[in-house]
């Protein structure tokens, strides 16, 4: 791993009206057994209270205001241009690590490994967030083993910064740009590898109708990714997606797998009503982008796309 002039380590976290989670997030860094690191927070919301708890509260913590709307992987971007670690580490202001969390992440990449993905705790207890939390993470629960992923949330993800200037920056625009970095690293041999005992925990603060609408609409944005920005889209690609719908039992089922093996099959079964709406609009958000590709451009036409 190549080593810059500075911390071992750069966390950095986007913001966007964050004020009710950053203090926690922000002190769970600070108490964090690895101390080699920096971290900086770039803020896009207009608001003051998010800089002003981080200035005061955190003066050790490197704060960017933008003048304008970033997307959180644009956010990291800026971040990234003025960070100094070896070591890129990524969080959300709605998390909050484990202590030994960052002392866990250098470990893997001293054992050898470029881009690592954590695991995804709950930091809330009600029913919904349980759902909700079931829905987006199961693959990446505490308790699981560790094994190669296809995509490494930056809630919870590092890479070496060798690797990173093969594979980076974000795609800044879409909200799937860490699937696309996780896509860009396997392709070179280095597919996100989990390490299930580097852990933050998450807050989801969704209602469930929000919940409902940012699925379908990020299901939308998947599809279109799939077909526009990973290469030439096979027949296959387009058959798994226009028909995304029709495997959505397959999906709970692989989600009650990892559930019950991590340990929260219990919380699986009582919150199947959420899981299963969040992962129906997420393939139904799937099937509408790509069967609008397909009307408005033809088969032919979206396949060169």
């Amino acid at each position: 791993m190549n080593k810059t002039s500075g911390p071992l380590i750069s966390v950095i976290v986007p913001a966007y009206y964050s004020f009710t989670t950053i203090e926690s997030s922000l002190n769970a860094l600070m108490l964090q057994t690895y101390r080699d690191f920096e971290v900086i927070v770039v803020n896009s919301s207009p608001e003051e209270q998010t800089g002003r708890i981080v200035r005061e509260g955190f003066p050790n913590v490197k704060f960017i205001q933008s003048p304008e709307r970033l997307l959180p992987h644009a956010a990291r971007n800026v971040g990234i241009d003025i960070a100094r670690g070896g070591l890129l580490v990524f969080t959300d202001p709605d998390c909050v690590a484990d202590k030994e969390w960052l002392e866990t992440l250098v470990g893997a990449f001293e054992g050898g490994r470029k881009a690592v993905v954590g695991s995804m705790g709950l930091a809330g207890t009600d029913w919904l967030e349980y759902g909700i939390h079931l829905c987006k993470f199961h693959p990446l629960l505490p308790g699981l083993s560790s094994s190669k992923k296809t995509c490494a949330p930056t809630a919870n993800a590092a890479y070496c910064r060798d690797l990173w200037e093969s594979i980076g920056p974000f795609p800044g625009e879409v909200f799937a740009g860490d699937g696309i970095i996780s896509w860009r690293a396997s392709s070179l041999g280095q597919a996100p590898f989990f390490i299930p005992k580097a852990v933050v925990r998450h807050f989801h603060k969704e209602i469930f109708g929000s919940f409902c609408r940012q699925r379908f609409s990020r299901g939308r944005e998947y599809a279109l990714v799939r077909l526009k920005l990973l290469g030439p889209p096979t027949i296959l690609t387009w058959l798994s997606l226009v028909f995304s719908w029709a495997v959505v039992g397959w999906v709970l089922l692989r989600a009650g797998k990892n559930a019950i093996s991590a340990g929260w099959g219990r919380m699986f079964f009582l919150t199947l009503p959420v899981q299963l709406a969040g992962h129906l609009m997420w393939a139904l958000g799937e099937s509408f982008e790509a069967v609008g590709i397909l009307f408005r451009t033809g088969f032919a036409g979206g396949r060169d796309a």
